[in-house]
């Protein structure tokens, strides 16, 4: 993938999204996917290692995928909150709502150390223009106990969004697959 800026092709999407470029930045929160759902895991505690994210995710503005493969950016419209730390913490208190066991982000704040560690790495997170917010990669379980089975696990997550919502609708559609992220971590790693 390349970077470039706001490209002529996400410039006519913006401007139907009636997402004009103002003259101070736009902060964009991502918001929380509640979830009813609750997946049974054997684990009482639970580290999230901080997330390992592409450098064009890393960053405070908001990147789509283009045609060609390039990643625009506009520095307009950014994230609120610093990318890394906001999907880190968003993972954690979504794999704690799931499984409603006690779950941090590193550095690990208690005493005792936790029986399981989560370790995810992202290849590929981002915005495409035709509407979808994809997430790929591995996730690495590592459990404090040596004699307990350690796991690998690829994912490949899609949301769809509405590209007429604008950055709005990408913000929504990057809560949903971080919420997608941590299903496939409590029901494919934490088992």
């Amino acid at each position: 993938m390349r970077k470039t800026t706001l490209g002529p092709l996400l410039i006519a999407a913006t401007l139907l999204a009636g997402c004009l470029p103002a003259e101070d930045p736009v902060l964009y929160t991502v918001p929380g996917a509640a979830t009813d759902r609750r997946v049974s895991v054997p684990q009482q505690t639970i580290s999230v290692r901080e997330v390992s994210l592409p450098t064009y995710a890393a960053n405070e503005e908001i990147s789509v995928l283009v045609a060609g493969g390039q990643i625009a950016e506009d520095g307009n419209n950014l994230w609120a909150d610093d990318p890394v730390r906001a999907v880190t913490l968003r993972l954690t208190r979504a794999i704690g709502d799931l499984t409603r066991r006690t779950v941090a982000a590193d550095p690990w704040p208690y005493r005792a150390p936790p029986e399981v560690t989560v370790d995810v790495r992202i290849e590929e997170f981002v915005a495409e223009i035709s509407g979808a917010f994809v997430a790929r990669g591995q996730f690495y379980i590592a459990h404090e106990d040596t004699e307990l089975l350690s796991r690998s696990v690829t994912f490949d997550l899609s949301v769809p969004f509405d590209p007429a919502g604008g950055f709005s609708a990408i913000a929504a559609a990057r809560s949903q697959v971080i919420a997608a992220l941590a299903m496939e971590v409590a029901q494919k790693g934490l088992r």
